[in-house]
């Protein structure tokens, strides 16, 4: 009973995403290698793992264009060569399983304006949402499932949001953290700028990894809840920053034209994540690909790609909470205040139906703060015996700001003052609403929607956070 309870709030309260590095089947335009692609069998190995996610990410890497088009040459820098290919490429994204692209990268230019008019149209034909065009398309908000995306993502070309003002980030994402419930951001580094290599120690680490390191806690720091990069032309460490999640850049995984795979540049990983729905950070499994040709990403049982990436975090990150396998398997050491508080709903829903009865503290009948007090205590915290003392532990937390395992508080017309209590077992931000598990009189232990429940929203006092934020 106690595994099925844990399974149903935690599939209510976790989110699946999937990050890709790079994707570019472009031809290196006026080169002789330029000629029509069937671009689906590139991704037949790895569509499944994209489709399986609730949003499957990554950075497209060339500008859709059906028509000659005029080249960008300012984007002809060092090794940078301009790439493009059918607009029909979208269908093909949308295909393989992908939901949203990062389009920051500064190949997107190739084209100028007219360029990024074509690849937005033909994103938007294929349904796939995108974010990276500044005073264009610099960010986007959707729905997957019941939860509300924001999708920002910002670079180092002229045609993106800047990651180097923090100001500007700030604001943005956290305009997107006031409105979602969870926030996406992408950054792209200038790939003729971005140049580390996997030699590198800590105290080498580079000014561009410094950059990325500042740019993606300043993110964190604002209210987003997943930072993915790219740039680098490589994996790079993940980070766990206040119990999000951090990937650096997961290199190149669909580069089949004009791409280096020696070294780290031939893995492909592909990062499983699972985020509870508040953003932090549950568990992840980087899937190891690799690419040696034209064939697109392939399956690597050798697990190259998550054993680099696993490498590359315990130097860079020492002192990380972060347990990566060798299979590409990765936990955090430490139990963020969300997952404790799954973990007390599992406890909480376990005695769901049992009656009510005052005065009872359990295990077999309760009262409503004999409840809350029975099930803290299975978690070591001791809450006071009566529900007017409890609404005197922790802090008050404000009706928009609750979490599931908050305290909630009402009024019962026979008692003054705080009569009533409950905890929080799963919040709407766009209702603006919660359900609450608790002792009910006439119920016994339930579920209540307090959106739904005139009898609550008249008695409702407030709300107190025990568990740690």
């Amino acid at each position: 009973m106690l595994l099925a309870s844990t399974l149903h709030i935690v599939a209510q309260n976790e989110v699946r995403l999937a990050f890709a590095g790079e994707v570019n089947v472009g031809n290196n335009y006026g080169s002789h290698s330029e000629q029509p692609l069937d671009v689906a069998h590139l991704f037949a190995e790895v569509s499944s793992h994209l489709k399986a996610a609730d949003v499957a990410f990554g950075t497209l890497g060339t500008v859709l264009i059906d028509i000659d088009g005029t080249p960008n040459r300012a984007n002809l820098i060092g090794s940078h060569k301009l790439t493009r290919v059918s607009e029909e490429y979208s269908t093909a994204l949308r295909e393989a399983g992908f939901t949203a692209l990062n389009l920051a990268n500064s190949h997107v230019a190739d084209f100028g304006i007219e360029g990024l008019q074509t690849t937005m149209n033909s994103m938007r034909r294929a349904e796939i949402e995108f974010a990276g065009l500044k005073a264009m398309h610099d960010y986007h908000t959707f729905e997957r499932s019941g939860t509300k995306y924001g999708f920002i993502a910002f670079g180092t070309s002229i045609h993106t949001l800047s990651m180097a003002d923090s100001t500007l980030i700030h604001n943005m994402v956290a305009g997107l953290a006031d409105q979602c419930d969870i926030v996406v951001v992408a950054f792209s580094l200038n790939e003729t700028m971005a140049t580390m290599h996997t030699s590198h120690t800590p105290t080498r680490t580079t000014t561009h990894m410094q950059q990325a390191v500042s740019f993606a806690h300043t993110c964190v720091n604002a209210g987003a809840d997943i930072v993915y990069g790219n740039g680098f032309g490589q994996p790079l460490p993940i980070e766990l920053y206040k119990d999000r999640l951090i990937i650096y850049d997961l290199g190149n995984f669909c580069t089949p034209y004009g791409t280096s795979y020696t070294g780290g540049q031939g893995t492909a990983p592909l990062a499983d994540v699972r985020l509870f729905a508040d953003g932090t950070f549950k568990s992840a499994k980087i899937n190891s690909f690799k690419q040696t040709g034209s064939t697109g990403p392939v399956a690597d049982n050798s697990h190259e790609a998550a054993r680099v990436i696993k490498a590359l975090t315990e130097r860079h990150f020492p002192d990380t909470e972060l347990k990566a396998d060798d299979d590409g398997t990765i936990t955090s050491t430490s139990e963020s205040a969300y997952a404790l508080a799954m973990r007390m709903l599992s406890e909480a829903e376990r005695h769901r139906g049992k009656r009510y009865q005052m005065g009872s503290t359990g295990p077999n009948t309760f009262d409503c703060s004999g409840f809350t007090s029975y099930v803290f205590a299975k978690f070591g915290i001791k809450l006071e015996r009566m529900a007017a003392a409890q609404y005197t532990q922790g802090h008050s937390v404000d009706k928009k700001d609750l979490r599931p395992g908050d305290l909630v508080f009402f009024t019962r017309s026979s008692v003054r003052g705080v009569g009533h209590v409950g905890i929080v077992y799963s919040v709407d931000k766009r209702r603006g609403s919660f359900k609450f598990i608790h002792a009910s009189v006439s119920k016994g232990i339930t579920i209540d929607d307090f959106g739904t429940s005139a009898y609550y929203i008249k008695r409702y006092v407030g709300a107190r956070r025990i568990l740690p934020d």
